[in-house]
């Protein structure tokens, strides 16, 4: 299989999910720089050239070689990395990665057809974050943060109207000053302290995307929320 490889930097060049991933790393066998890509972004470059290239046998290829390639390559990935000193789950690495290709196709299917600018920012993070594949470890969650989450989502089951996000089924979007007098309330108090902020950011359940502008379902304006993936 065969590709013109200027003209498939010049497509990860316009890709804006994909052109932030090309990385260059010295190659002293031949005294120059060599592209590459990490393998969630080298995951995601292949099944777009596998859906838009016009030679009908390539795509074919490449169905196959998703399919069965990079398999190989996690397997030999993990038999390099017994050498080291960090031990890896080779059928959980292949587990993450079958859901990733699974993922990404969706993500990718939900951009063509997102309707906001903040829903598409929204995605693209989620979609760069998973390019960085091989997953890092979980980390399990502070004390605080899921005292935190326990309550937010406890009091939403009791009916309070937290979720300023118009796609309340898929994300989570809370402002600060709203969520502080909600809390205010409750029967144990929580205090929206900076160290209850720091591991917010690290939140992976729900997952932290990022602080942004949101249009309002509650106030029916644009508010300052910190938004979170709820899938």
């Amino acid at each position: 299989m065969k590709l013109d490889t200027w003209a498939e930097l010049r497509r990860l060049d316009t890709d804006p999910d994909l052109r932030d991933q090309v990385k260059t790393v010295p190659d002293r066998r031949r005294a120059a720089e060599t592209h590459t890509l990490p393998i969630g972004a080298l995951t995601l470059w292949l099944d777009r050239l596998a859906e838009t290239h016009a030679d009908t046998q390539l795509r074919h290829r490449l169905a196959i070689l998703q399919l069965e390639g990079f398999p190989s390559l996690l397997d030999h990935w993990t038999m390099r990395s017994e050498a080291t000193t960090q031990a890896i789950d080779g059928a959980a690495i292949k587990r993450q990665f079958r859901r990733l290709q699974t993922q990404m196709s969706s993500l990718s299917e939900a951009l063509k057809t997102c309707a906001t600018p903040i829903e598409q920012e929204i995605l693209r993070a989620q979609l760069s974050e998973l390019c960085q594949f091989p997953i890092v470890p979980r980390t399990t969650a502070s004390p605080v943060l899921e005292r935190f989450w326990d309550t937010v989502f406890g009091r939403m089951m009791n009916g309070a109207e937290l979720n300023h996000a118009r796609r309340s089924d898929r994300f989570l979007a809370l402002n600060f000053r709203h969520l502080a007098r909600e809390l205010a309330g409750a029967p144990a108090p929580i205090e929206l302290t900076p160290e209850l902020r720091s591991e917010l950011k690290k939140s992976r359940h729900p997952y932290f995307l990022g602080v942004r502008v949101v249009n309002s379902r509650i106030a029916r304006k644009s508010l300052r929320c910190w938004v979170f993936n709820l899938h």
